[in-house]
């Protein structure tokens, strides 16, 4: 019998916490109520801090199991931000191959190397960018808009170098720092849009795909020792269907979203044309060169990164 603790960072509607409770009712009926775990949205088994959330997990004995975004997995080491270097990833099917191939041996290995155990990885989502000034359709229009940011250099350098204002702020925050104006806008997937309700406070969507992030469900390594080889089994199982529902969850999610958002929210939504994406990744060359050279050959042709 095992009662476990399992960390997310988002709220209790965001995909994270809805995938990790999809995985632990999984786990309680297939182990016959044996094994039970219980989610944490929030982080707030870290007091809300991303980064600490991260570090409590490696530590041990606070979770024995959490799911995080790449974005609070940067934290303990740069590398783990390689899939979100800007402009790689064009669609979802696009992120799962590299996710279920050299992408995600190349995390397997780093997770290992901080004492940690790769279970399973599903979408956080392909970026977009919410303010509630004006449309944004050029690097131009970006320009001296206070943008929040997850911490990491990714997001910083990316947006310094539309001329954004980038800003770093706990996720916790978000939400009055963009209702009070204290920020012009933010960065995230539509679901994490939706679920946090920034439609409220923001009524401008650029649809751009800017950047992939992924959301892990991991383990202590420490604690992943101690299971059983049948329990360790019965974990990875789960975990695997769980990804399958966690991936496809987003997937169909983000249309519906997109379709109240415009009907229901008032929000309008600018989808790039090609010729005015190519003027933001133009622009923003310098960027994935600069983190290719950062994070290394190896990182950076794991995610196809060239």
């Amino acid at each position: 019998k095992l009662n476990l603790k399992l960390s997310t960072s988002g709220t209790n509607l965001g995909v994270d916490a809805i995938t990790a409770q999809y995985f632990a009712d999984a786990v309680k009926e297939a182990s016959g109520g044996k094994i039970k775990i219980r989610v944490y949205p929030n982080c707030q088994l870290a007091g809300g801090s991303m980064p600490k959330s991260i570090e409590l997990l490696i530590v041990g004995g606070n979770y024995e199991l959490a799911v995080f975004s790449g974005s609070v997995l940067g934290n303990i080491d740069a590398r783990f931000l390689t899939h979100s270097v800007p402009f790689i990833f064009s669609s979802y099917a696009e992120a799962i191959a590299k996710m279920d191939s050299t992408g995600g041996e190349y995390y397997t290995n780093l997770m290992k190397e901080k004492g940690l155990v790769y279970l399973a990885g599903i979408h956080n989502g392909l970026r977009q960018l919410t303010n509630n000034k004006k449309e944004i359709r050029t690097p131009e229009d970006l320009k001296g808009l206070k943008i929040r940011v997850p911490s990491g250099e990714v997001y910083m350098k990316t947006l310094r170098e539309f001329g954004a204002d980038p800003i770093a702020m706990n996720w916790s925050e978000v939400f009055t720092a963009l209702q009070q104006g204290t920020i012009d806008g933010h960065e995230n997937g539509y679901q994490t849009i939706d679920s946090a309700k920034i439609y409220e406070v923001q009524k401008f969507i650029t649809e751009w795909n800017w950047s992939y992030d992924g959301y892990w469900l991991m383990a202590n390594s420490k604690d992943w020792s101690k299971f059983s080889e049948k329990t360790q089994k019965l974990l990875l199982e789960k975990a695997k269907e769980a990804e399958v529902y966690g991936r496809q969850y987003l997937e169909n999610a983000e249309k519906e979203i997109k379709k109240d958002f415009i009907e229901n929210r008032g929000v309008t939504i600018t989808e790039l044309t090609p010729d005015e994406l190519a003027a933001f990744k133009k622009a923003v060359k310098p960027v994935q060169e600069y983190f290719i050279e950062k994070f290394g050959e190896d990182a950076a042709s794991a995610w196809g990164l060239k």
